[in-house]
């Protein structure tokens, strides 16, 4: 604040209320050693009279404390704005001319002084005070005086709530000296509240709900801070009627664009009051996108208290502006979109999106969060036939088959509750899924209106993501021996266009698997499909995005990064720009580029990630995957810095399962070990498919050896192995080589029941690393080195030779050339001088 006030004539302080601007400066004007007059203004100040008599009043009372020479014509002025305006504002401004010490002039509180502030007293100081005095402006928003020539020319002092807000080590400096324990996190209140001082202090005096610990106990914070009625009197109340109504109804959702503003207000002058908050940095910020429409983002905390201010007020309103978000996010973002809905107490909504979007919800949340979006509807909307299938995919990719092929009955059981329009689309694809002969068949009501002949079948979007690819997978997922082989059958007259359709399906389903997972499957099925859609023309072709997306995310996390890539580039070329899971693709191509270290590639996904930026397509839900993206790029350019600069929003977890997994990864390696180990904490209990609880593993068990712990460090990795050998999940140990070859070589001696698969670890982590190279390294050829890394492990060698595809006899005949090329009598002489000599 000093070095602000010594190089500019005017400073300003613009933040909401609660962020303690009056605080600072009153501490600040308390430790000056030059003249400090202050002025705290109210609402009667809009008054230009008032206003002019409280700025030379202050003065005056600074002034007549100390008799300097040139005080003399500042004290003389009448504090009365006289009939001439302009001659009483050129007085006071003569009078600070013959200032012969400089004197800073604090006006608080300045919003209060309306929108003609410009035309009045301070309007003219900002403009044409002499450097003599130094004008501190305070207040909740942008002023309404002309500022933008000081900014570009002069300069122009600035702090705004960013500059204001705690941070982390602030937020458990101030938690230490209200009484809580040094073992105090202060990590997710300072993300929760975003450093918002009176939040903080909120949060830090509120006992924690449902824990029976005393409320200066060292834990996290409490899980609602109290701030509604405060938001209300100081926040809402003090702004025009308008705005403030804006407020309680755009705050519906935390993050909208300007035509949802004006949705959500019911008046065309939505955007411009969206502009007006954006000015007053009223809780929100913009996030700019080129090549689109910019999207805004309320404050989470703030958009959640006004929500119950709304709620308490009018919730019939609402209920209502949480259906018209939920209809605007029906497409683009159905993860928001069922929220909204059932927000708005319109559980149909909620179906609708879940029915026709679920795959894109899969993949963007995980199989954890669809499910508990099912379950979070209430009845009778939770037993609806596509809810059930939905819930059965979700089972199944959890490996719970049996309450999956019980979710599958249930949901055929009740078809009885479609409506007309659902009910035919479900007869047209029932004859498509048809079980196989012999196989038990759930009872389903035989009240359909039979579809007419003529009728053509929908086999757009709408029927291969909704119901009739909800069904389909679930009849694929299902083969639980000969008591649940429900196969699908194409229907005899119409046999190339539903293979066509099935072949689609079947490409989403193998995402489906990719996503849960089962990459094995994932791989086999979209093969299939794949194959299938190569004899039925150009129409089924043009449906196998999936399907290469799907054998991308497989061929990545088996750590085949040259396949990884050309699948994925074949889905841009398939799926267009319009394809639903374009980030999702570009995303990974950027994980495949980072892998891979080829910076010319790097450069190219790179750019699309941004194209898609600027589009907008990285929105709400997958915000999150932009933010690790762009970490993951800066980590691949050896800027860690910069990484964990650009993660640093993502606080310590919380997110897409993903997401958070990367995130701990990148902590660690960044050298912030609690915070990864935070992230890893946020992780438990949450299911996770095998590729994703490796990486979490193999994370922790690297942050158990760092901490000393040897014995979870060896469960950890254990766990990792048995997770990763079944599906061949090989990429999490690749990106971890040089840190992983130690623990390895230790883990092997420690017990492990996968010898095969560490062994084969510690045989690719021996490939290439410049410290083999000695003298040795040469007389030992490729296959030998490999035998060599196998023998560190108690496998035999026939052990050996199966892992390796090799004959025994091949093994034994290695083996021996191993020990003459190092002279050495057996196998354990052999591992000995291969480790003094650096081999291994």
């Amino acid at each position: 604040m000093t070095a602000a006030a010594d190089a500019y004539r005017l400073t300003l302080v613009a933040a909401p209320a609660g962020y303690g601007k009056s605080t600072l400066l009153s501490e600040w004007v308390r430790k000056r050693d030059f003249q400090c007059a202050w002025l705290s203004l109210d609402r009667f100040d809009s008054q230009p009279a008032r206003l002019f008599g409280g700025v030379v009043g202050a003065l005056q009372d600074v002034a007549g404390l100390v008799p300097l020479p040139g005080n003399a014509a500042l004290m003389a002025l009448d504090q009365e704005l006289g009939a001439d305006r302009a001659g009483s504002y050129d007085s006071l401004l003569g009078a600070l001319e013959q200032l012969t010490e400089p004197i800073a002039l604090v006006i608080d509180d300045l919003h209060l002084a309306g929108p003609g502030l410009a035309y009045g007293v301070v309007g003219v100081l900002a403009a044409s005070a002499p450097p003599a005095l130094r004008l501190i402006l305070s207040g909740r928003g942008h002023p309404a005086i002309q500022l933008e020539r000081l900014r570009y020319g002069e300069g122009l002092g600035e702090f705004s709530a960013s500059d204001l807000a705690f941070t982390r080590g602030e937020v458990a400096r101030y938690a230490t000296s209200l009484g809580h324990g040094p073992g105090f996190e202060a990590t997710p209140l300072w993300h929760r509240t975003g450093g918002w001082p009176v939040a903080v202090q909120a949060g830090l005096s509120t006992p924690v709900q449902g824990a029976a610990v005393p409320a200066r106990s060292p834990v996290n914070g409490p899980v609602h801070i109290p701030l509604a009625d405060y938001i209300a009197e100081e926040i809402l109340d003090q702004l025009d009627a308008a705005q403030a109504d804006f407020v309680l109804r755009a705050t519906a959702c935390d993050w909208l664009d300007r035509r949802l503003a004006v949705e959500l207000n019911g008046q065309p002058d939505g955007g411009m009051l969206l502009e007006a908050c954006l000015r007053d940095g009223l809780f929100i910020e913009e996030h700019e996108y080129r090549g689109g429409e910019s999207m805004y983002r309320w404050q989470p905390l703030f958009a959640a208290q006004c929500r119950r201010i709304l709620e308490r007020r009018d919730p019939l309103l609402a209920e209502r502006l949480h259906r018209v978000a939920a209809r605007h996010y029906a497409e683009t973002d159905v993860g928001e979109g069922v929220a909204q809905a059932l927000e708005g107490k319109a559980p149909r909504q909620a179906v609708t999106a879940l029915g026709a979007y679920w795959l894109e919800f899969l993949l963007c949340s995980g199989a954890h969060a669809l499910e508990q979006a099912c379950r979070e509807l209430p009845a009778p909307w939770n037993d609806d036939p596509e809810i059930l299938m939905v819930s059965s995919v979700c089972r199944a990719l959890d490996d719970d088959s049996e309450a999956a092929t019980e979710l599958t009955y249930r949901a055929l059981a009740r078809t009885s509750m479609l409506d007309a329009v659902r009910r035919r689309k479900f007869d047209r694809c029932r004859t498509v899924f048809e079980p196989a002969s012999g196989v038990g068949q759930p009872e389903v009501p035989a009240t359909y209106a039979p579809a007419n002949d003529g009728e053509a079948l929908e086999c757009g979007r709408a029927t291969t993501s909704g119901l009739f690819l909800l069904a389909q997978a679930e009849f694929r997922l299902h083969r639980v021996g000969d008591q649940a082989a429900l196969l699908l059958q194409s229907a005899a007259g119409e046999a190339g266009h539903w293979e066509a359709v099935e072949a689609g399906a079947a490409a989403e389903l193998a995402l489906a698997f990719a996503a849960g997972g089962d990459l094995a499957a994932a791989d086999d099925i979209a093969t299939q499909a794949l194959d299938r859609a190569d004899g039925l023309g150009r129409a089924a072709q043009d449906r196998m995005a999936a399907a290469w997306l799907a054998r991308g995310i497989a061929s990545y996390w088996k750590d085949e990064l040259s396949g990884a890539r050309a699948h994925l580039a074949k889905t841009e070329r398939i799926g267009g720009p319009s394809f639903p899971l374009g980030p999702l693709t570009v995303f990974y191509a950027v994980l495949v580029d980072c892998a891979s270290g080829d910076q010319g590639h790097l450069a190219e996904s790179t750019a699309a990630l941004e194209a898609l930026y600027d589009q907008g397509r990285y929105q709400v839900s997958w915000a999150d995957f932009h933010t690790i993206a762009l970490a993951k790029i800066a980590e691949a350019k050896g800027d860690m810095d910069a990484a964990l600069t650009v993660a640093a929003s993502l606080g310590s977890g919380g997110r897409s399962p993903l997401v958070d997994v990367l995130l701990a990864e990148l902590l660690r390696r960044g050298g912030e070990s609690g915070a990864a180990a935070l992230c890893a904490k946020a992780l438990a209990g949450r299911p996770l498919s095998l590729y994703l609880d490796t990486s979490l593993s193999l994370t922790q068990a690297l942050l158990a050896q760092a901490s000393g712990d040897e014995a979870k460090a060896h469960e950890r990795l254990e766990h990792a192995v048995r997770q990763a050998e079944p599906q061949s999940v090989l990429r999490p140990f690749a990106e971890r080589r040089d840190e992983l070859a130690d623990l390895l070589i230790r883990h092997a001696v420690w017990g492990t029941s996968h010898e095969s698969f560490v062994a084969a670890r510690m045989a690719r982590h021996t490939e290439g690393a410049p410290h083999l190279r000695t003298r040795s390294y040469w007389t030992l050829t490729d296959r030998e080195r490999e035998v060599l890394a196998y023998m560190r492990s108690v496998m035999t060698a026939a052990e050996i030779a199966e892992a390796l595809y090799i004959s025994v006899n091949t093994v034994k005949t290695h083996e021996r050339s191993i020990y003459r090329k190092l002279g050495a009598a057996g196998r354990r002489d052999a591992l000995k001088t291969a480790a003094e000599r650096g081999i291994v």
